[in-house]
């Protein structure tokens, strides 16, 4: 299993795994990443350029995939609840399994993964979000030892979103 920055030429197998989880999700009947608010190719080209968007890759194939964003994010800023410590974090988002591989673990994978090249990075707290009715998401987050912060509200339609904290304290 390896994790690696995604490239301009992974784009044709990125995509269907993205389309993919956005039918999931619809299936489920939850409105995250529904009527363009989901990854579209533009916003994913910009999180290759930028180098934030990571692959786990296992005999040639990509298993999972997210983004890994430093900086503010102005909707963490507004949560109903609390953050731990005021340091510098790292966001996870757009988590997404290959359909072929779905409900084998890959997405706790793709999370300790990215979690241990943030540490490389000298991050310590990470933070992620996912919808009330994305279980499988939740499940994953708290497999990875995230804890339950507060919600917050993207400026969306039903942009209401569970937030979690995975922070190491550092003296």
């Amino acid at each position: 299993m390896q994790l690696r920055l995604a490239q301009l030429e992974d784009l044709s197998d990125i995509l269907p795994i993205y389309e993919s989880a956005i039918q999931l999700l619809a299936k489920q009947s939850s409105t995250q990443w529904q009527d363009g608010y989901g990854p579209t190719k533009e916003n994913i080209q910009v999180n290759i350029l930028n180098q934030e968007l990571y692959l786990l890759i296992n005999d040639n194939q990509i298993m999972a995939l997210g983004t890994l964003q430093a900086g503010v994010d102005p909707v963490y800023s507004a949560i109903i609840g609390q953050w731990k410590g005021t340091n510098n974090y790292l966001s996870i988002h757009r988590i997404s399994v290959n359909p072929l591989v779905r409900q084998k673990g890959y997405a706790k994978m793709l999370l300790q993964a990215l979690i241990l090249q943030g540490r490389k990075f000298g991050y310590h707290d990470f933070r992620i979000d996912t919808h009330r009715l994305n279980i499988g998401m939740q499940k994953a987050i708290l497999d990875t030892g995230f804890q339950f912060c507060g919600e917050i509200y993207f400026p969306i339609p039903d942009g209401h979103r569970y937030a979690y904290q995975l922070y190491d304290k550092v003296d």
